[in-house]
């Protein structure tokens, strides 16, 4: 089960170590248990699952980058005729060991390999996948889905989940936006003393890396996202759906990245201060278990990780607006995202986000800025 960022260099720069890392650190079962461990996640899979065993049962389906094997002990559990479970790390053998500890093993094959080099003797009817990652589409691992798609599904088949939304909205959240401008000037003093021990100590004059270094700080702090919680009452405004994805129909090329304009009605009841504090731009996503047109859920679930979802364990991304700005006056926030993958590491995002508060036909000075999804 993917779905979890990394800590990979800030500039998005990847080397052959890095790659590695990338499937080996998938491989503890503690970062499977930090995916295991979202109510709403798991629940919104198990129910899809069990609450559609009719279009399960004796159905052949491809778990695609499997985990610990979870999903594919449910859809056995459904009914399925045989899940074909391919998983690229070591968790394959977690997951191989976790299927014949519930007596699947005749029903569930693991596969430990790269969809890309999987070889199945049949095609599939259902397939199921746990791909995603912070603001849905960071690490890429929707490509596999398609990928899989293209290669095993039959034309009648289904996917779970079979759609996409991803959200943006303009928040007022001081406890997030000042904690990372906090970080950014503890960094700089940090470095002042440092500076001052080595000219003091050992004669060594740092003052010809200063800019650089502040360079960096900034980029890390207030050029990247973070992760933060969202309490829906920190919101300006209702989200605005800015990507939509049908996992039946999606290219490779529709999953690259986001180019949306967006238009936010802001709240007229927000109180003052919140309104003169428009400091964080923040992001979520939705997934909906539909079925297909040939095969549609007879229930159909939807799973949410924004901030109206209390119970919700998946954080949302969150990019500082750094200075604050004031809304005051204004009725709306225009806007344009684009979210373009790295060209160092196709796995990495740069998300930038421009817009400019309205009022009626008056438009303010548009703010522009780019930002590492980390």
């Amino acid at each position: 089960m993917g779905g979890s960022g990394k800590d990979l260099h800030w500039d998005g720069k990847v080397t052959a170590l890095e790659d590695s890392n990338y499937f080996f650190s998938y491989g503890y079962l503690i970062s499977q248990m930090d995916m295991l461990y979202d109510p709403v996640r798991m629940d919104a899979y198990r129910t899809a699952i069990d609450e559609n065993k009719d279009n399960f049962s004796g159905k052949v389906v491809l778990d695609v980058d499997c985990g610990t094997g979870v999903l594919s002990i449910l859809a056995a559990r459904a009914g399925a005729r045989k899940v074909y479970a391919v998983e690229a790390t070591n968790a394959a053998k977690h997951a191989r060991k976790l299927v014949g500890a519930h007596g699947l093993e005749d029903v569930v094959t693991v596969l430990e390999c790269c969809v890309e080099e999987a070889d199945l003797p049949e095609k599939v009817d259902i397939i199921v996948s746990d791909f995603m990652g912070h603001f849905l589409l960071q690490e890429s691992m929707i490509d596999n889905v398609i990928l899989a798609r293209d290669k095993f599904l039959k034309s009648t088949g289904a996917i779970y989940p079979s759609h996409c939304k991803m959200f943006l909205a303009a928040a007022s959240s001081s406890r997030h936006g000042e904690s990372r401008v906090e970080a950014h000037h503890e960094s700089l003093e940090e470095f002042d003393e440092v500076k001052d021990y080595m000219f003091n100590e050992c004669e060594i004059d740092l003052t010809c890396l200063s800019d650089m270094y502040k360079d960096e700080v900034r980029e890390l702090a207030l050029h990247s996202s973070c992760s933060v919680h969202l309490e829906a009452n920190e919101l300006l405004g209702p989200p605005v759906a800015v990507k939509e994805i049908d996992l039946l129909t999606a290219t490779h090329d529709d999953v690259k990245g986001v180019s949306q304009s967006f238009c936010i009605d802001l709240d007229p009841s927000m109180d003052k201060e919140k309104r003169r504090n428009f400091d964080l731009w923040v992001g979520w996503f939705a997934v909906q278990f539909n079925g297909s047109p040939d095969n549609p859920s007879l229930v159909q679930v939807e799973c949410d990780t924004g901030p109206y979802n209390d119970e919700a364990h998946w954080s949302h991304e969150g990019f500082i607006v750094h200075p604050p700005i004031d809304l005051t006056g204004a009725s709306k926030v225009q806007g344009q995202i684009e979210m373009t993958r790295k060209k160092a590491n196709w796995r990495l995002y740069d998300v930038k986000i421009s817009h400019r508060a309205c009022s009626g036909e008056q438009s303010g000075e548009e703010v522009s800025k780019t930002y590492y999804l980390k």
